[in-house]
């Protein structure tokens, strides 16, 4: 089971961090969502697009691609705020404002959820609470190993789960993570996608029976203005060559989008996590 996920929040992202100017990056976000676009209809293959609520309100016509073309939008959020912080009042307003902007848009129900940074931990377990109030049925949140913005270390399934939490259950699809030198990394997406050789990340998927990927457009815009100066190497190191590296992954790899993964999951024998 292979699941294909992108993260859609950069062209609201690049205006926030001040990315450059907008008449440059604009074309180039485009460019590369369109590319992706046609490489997953030539390859017969439906994607999972997590997009924040503003960029529904402010680039709605995005949006409206991606679903035209046959692929499951589903919720990042609604300005990309970090959660590790947030109480729930904060948490329900934006992901509900999130939600009601993309279903808008699309005219469908969202049933999936991804958090910024992966930013659900273990002191707010809460969300997801809020999320099957929300009706999320979803979720791709669980980093399960310490990182810098989150990360639900205590949490050490590598497969599809029920999440209960009091009378909320939600099925759970954690990142796939790696150990390189004792460090649990995510190598299938993001930074470390573009710091591994393409070798390695092959290998490591051909030996694990699920696999979730989450890429953003900016993994593979080279052009891009550097800003992050602390982070340089987790932000851009491989930037150069990360897009022809995912095509080798789309020509190696079958894969599918979360609710195709989500129906062929017998739940009735998945194992439940009670939090």
């Amino acid at each position: 089971m292979h699941i294909l996920t992108f993260d859609i929040e950069d062209w609201w992202i690049y205006d926030f961090y001040k990315v450059g100017d907008k008449r440059d990056y604009l074309p180039r976000l485009n460019k590369y969502l369109n590319d992706i676009l046609d490489v997953l209809d030539e390859k017969e293959f439906q994607a999972t697009f997590f997009c924040l609520g503003i960029i529904a309100r402010e680039f709605p016509e995005i949006i409206k691609l991606i679903d035209n073309r046959g692929h499951q939008i589903a919720c990042h959020s609604d300005i990309h705020a970090f959660l590790q912080d947030k109480d729930p009042e904060f948490f329900y307003q934006d992901t509900k404002n999130a939600i009601d902007s993309l279903e808008q848009v699309i005219g469908k129900k969202v049933i999936a959820y991804r958090a910024p940074a992966f930013s659900f931990t273990e002191k707010n377990k809460w969300t997801f609470e809020i999320l099957y109030e929300l009706g999320i049925e979803q979720d791709c949140s669980i980093y399960p190993a310490h990182r810098s913005f989150g990360g639900f270390s205590s949490f050490k399934e590598d497969k599809p789960v029920l999440i209960q939490y009091n009378n909320a259950i939600i099925k759970e699809f954690p990142m796939s993570l790696t150990s390189i030198a004792g460090k649990e990394i995510a190598y299938s997406g993001g930074g470390y996608f573009r710091l591994l050789p393409y070798s390695f990340i092959k290998k490591t998927m051909q030996k694990n029976d699920y696999v979730i990927t989450y890429f953003h457009l900016r993994d593979f815009d080279y052009i891009q203005k550097r800003v992050d100066w602390k982070r340089y190497i987790q932000s851009y190191y491989g930037l150069k060559g990360a897009y022809n590296k995912f095509l080798c992954l789309l020509n190696d790899f079958m894969f599918i989008n979360l609710k195709q993964a989500s129906e062929t999951i017998n739940w009735n024998c998945v194992s439940s996590y009670k939090l």
